[in-house]
């Protein structure tokens, strides 16, 4: 991994660092719920198997992903098995991941209809997705929660002298 400082500033102050995958770079940027990952570049045979390795390396922090690559300016089909993949492990592991395509993408999609990809349109509604998803399980281990909680009715409540 080659982590290279942002040159524009306007960058700098939304990624954190971009890592250099042989002709695509990755720029990445934590949110409270989500790790986003935007994708620029090319990515081809040379490459597609080295950014697959990166996008792993943020999956193993277990937050969800957001992959967006809408900047990215073209995709071969190498490239595309490796998000195939890598949404399959993401979907074993139980880690959601959403895909913001961009004209790169997009055909690939038209191509392969059942493809199984999150597909949204930005960031914003990635994370309205995940925060919604968040709220529902919440609500629900609430309410396993409240199922769970002993009831005191006389027959279970014990007194100092039963006891002694």
């Amino acid at each position: 991994m080659h982590a290279l400082p942002s040159t524009d500033s306007k960058e700098k102050s939304r990624y954190r660092y971009v890592v250099d995958c042989a002709g695509a770079r990755l720029h990445v940027y934590a949110r409270s719920i989500a790790t986003v990952l935007r994708v620029d570049g090319e990515i081809d045979a040379s490459n597609a198997e080295y950014l697959g390795a990166e996008i792993r390396r943020f999956a193993r922090i277990k937050s969800p992903l957001i992959l967006d690559f809408r900047h990215l300016d073209f995709l071969a089909v190498d490239g595309f098995r490796t998000l195939l993949v890598l949404n399959h492990e993401h979907e074993r592991a139980r880690l959601h991941c959403s895909v913001i395509p961009g004209p790169a993408l997009r055909p690939l999609l038209r191509l392969v209809p059942n493809h199984g990809l999150t597909v949204v349109d930005s960031i914003p509604e990635a994370l309205q997705m995940m925060q919604d998803a968040l709220g529902t399980r919440r609500n629900f281990l609430a309410g396993l929660a409240r199922l769970r909680q002993p009831r005191q009715g006389p027959c279970l409540a014990r007194t100092a002298r039963d006891v002694g």
